[in-house]
């Protein structure tokens, strides 16, 4: 009878719990075993429910026997077969919560791009799984292009419910921010007027200014006019990009959106103190930064800049504009002429800081020195060398060359560095000369040839009144027409005669009637010497010279 009772009891009992449990039903149970694939729960139910383990570990998590646990179960049958259990539901449950109740609050959520959303060939934007919940990210609301598998952090922007679905809208750009502006609200606790920050500078545009960021969505910009007391506005010059920089606070922009920032004030303003550094009538080193027509700007310290006009800067000439005599950047020195603190003047003269340039160099350059000079200019006739600072050249187009020049870029180049000699002063420039740092080829010929002396020559040019004939070292001998015993033309070789060399002059006259003539002669004398070793005597006729001058020619 007892027996009986029992087994309809244990009957009775195990319907009620199938009663009790239904699928979907969140318990609670403790786990009372484990093996490698699942943990066995104890849910108070006639056999023990299985959890698979690659769930608990998908949490982060790690049960052992004794733990208590909460889980949806997901399947339950009559037959002794172990309940099943799942964590996601559960999850999925809880997190369905959290989003909606997360609707225009600050709460992130972590997500997966699983789709990119497009129609007609138009991507409209991402399909993402928050914790496996669906949900989309329009393209506006993006902050960065996505690709699948990426992993971005979103605010919920709407929930909506559609039958048993939710369609859930999330965004990056709205979390970026509600982040930035939260920043921004501490920062600006932080942050005064007068406080120096450093930064990362992370662009240069070179006609705005530097950018840094200073904190975590905080930018400081330093415009071009506060880069420097001078006026060096080239960012360039104070930066790179990756570079660390200090920067002195201004404030805030209107907006808030960045901190305004300045370099130059990290310094004092220099011109607080320039009647205690500069003095009327005294010399100081200077650099030039700027040009303009009537003169130019010199930079006595950052800051700080004096004006030199252009009949200041030389003593002996007065430029058209002052790049003739100067360079942006150049060193130089400079005597105070005025000084204007309140407005901010100061009048110099370069030329006032130096003597006399000319006088003092032909003094240690006298008349047949070399020196090394550059060609600054080409004027007809006329080459302008600067030798020194203040200190003028000339090289005639005679003085240029030994030989005949067209124009004097065969010889010079403007802008090109080289030798010249001394030939004297005159007023406040150096008389210069190029060809008389070269043998004097006229003086070659002389030495070589010499007058009476027999060449062949091309002709190399027609001129009027005759020709013109070269010898190998390039000097053009010059021969009238009354010395040509036919008509010539150029590339044509003659045998010629040297009749006056006159290198003073650079000169030689050449003759080819002068040559025939010294020819017959020549044949005269040996014919009339064959006649008298032959024993001949003087009978010949002139038949017989001819004759013997055109037996020679064969």
């Amino acid at each position: 009878m007892t027996n009986e009772f029992e087994k309809l009891l244990e009957e009775y009992l195990a319907k009620e719990e199938e009663h009790q449990l239904q699928r979907g039903q969140i318990v609670k149970g403790t786990v009372v075993a484990e093996d490698d694939a699942n943990y066995y729960v104890d849910i108070g139910y006639k056999i023990e429910a299985v959890l698979p383990k690659e769930e608990v570990e998908a949490e982060g998590k790690e049960l052992k026997v004794g733990d208590e646990v909460e889980a949806v179960l997901v399947k339950i049958t009559n037959r002794l077969q172990n309940p099943r259990l799942s964590l996601r539901p559960l999850k999925i449950k809880k997190l369905t919560e959290e989003i909606k109740a997360a609707v225009g609050q600050f709460k992130p959520f972590e997500a997966t791009v699983e789709r990119i959303v497009e129609k007609g060939g138009r991507k409209l934007g991402y399909l993402i799984s928050i914790g496996g919940i669906k949900a989309l990210l329009p393209l506006q609301e993006a902050t960065q292009e996505l690709k699948v598998g990426d992993k971005v952090k979103v605010l919920i922007l709407d929930v909506k419910q559609r039958g048993k679905q939710l369609r859930i809208t999330a965004s990056q750009k709205r979390l970026e921010e509600e982040e930035r502006k939260r920043l921004i609200e501490q920062y600006k606790r932080q942050i005064k007027e007068g406080d120096v920050v450093e930064g990362k500078v992370i662009k240069i545009d070179p006609n705005k200014g530097i950018t840094l960021l200073v904190k975590k969505g905080l930018r400081g910009f330093i415009p071009l006019s506060e880069l420097s007391w001078g006026r060096n506005r080239n960012p360039f010059d104070y930066a790179e990009v990756g570079e660390r920089l200090r920067a002195k606070v201004l404030g805030w922009s209107k907006d808030d959106a960045f901190l305004r920032l300045s370099l130059k004030q990290l310094k004092p303003d220099p011109w607080e103190t320039v009647e205690e550094k500069y003095k009327v009538g005294e010399k100081y080193p200077a650099r030039v930064v700027g040009m303009i027509d009537k003169g130019v700007f010199v930079e006595l310290e950052e800051g700080v800049e004096a004006y030199v006009p252009k009949t200041e800067i030389a003593w002996n000439v007065v430029p058209e504009h002052p790049k003739e005599l100067l360079e942006k950047g150049q060193k130089v020195e400079v005597v105070i002429t005025r000084l204007d603190k309140e407005r901010k003047r100061i009048g110099a003269s370069i030329k006032k800081a130096q003597p006399k340039p000319w006088e003092a160099f032909y003094d240690a350059h006298p008349a047949g020195s070399v020196v090394r000079g550059v060609v600054k200019a080409i004027e007809d006739n006329r080459v302008v060398v600067e030798l020194a600072p203040g200190v003028i050249g000339f090289v005639t187009k005679g003085n240029l060359s030994w030989t005949p020049i067209k124009s004097a870029e065969e010889v010079v180049k403007v802008g090109e560095e080289r030798d010249f000699m001394v030939l004297g002063l005159s007023r406040d420039q150096i008389r210069l000369g190029v060809k008389q740092l070269l043998p004097n080829p006229y003086e070659e010929i002389r030495e070589q040839y010499g007058e009476g002396a027999t060449v062949t020559l091309p002709v190399v040019g027609v001129v009027k009144g005759g020709y013109l004939l070269q010898f190998p070292n390039g000097v053009e001998a010059f021969m009238p027409k009354r010395e040509a015993t036919r008509k010539l033309k150029p590339g044509e070789e003659v045998e010629v005669r040297i009749i006056k060399v006159e290198p003073e002059k650079q000169r030689v006259v050449v003759s080819m009637r002068e040559q025939e003539v010294a020819e017959e002669k020549k044949v005269f004398e040996e014919f009339v010497s064959k006649q008298e070793s032959s024993g001949e005597g003087a009978g010949f006729t002139l038949a017989d010279i001819l004759k013997a001058k055109l037996g020679g020619q064969k």
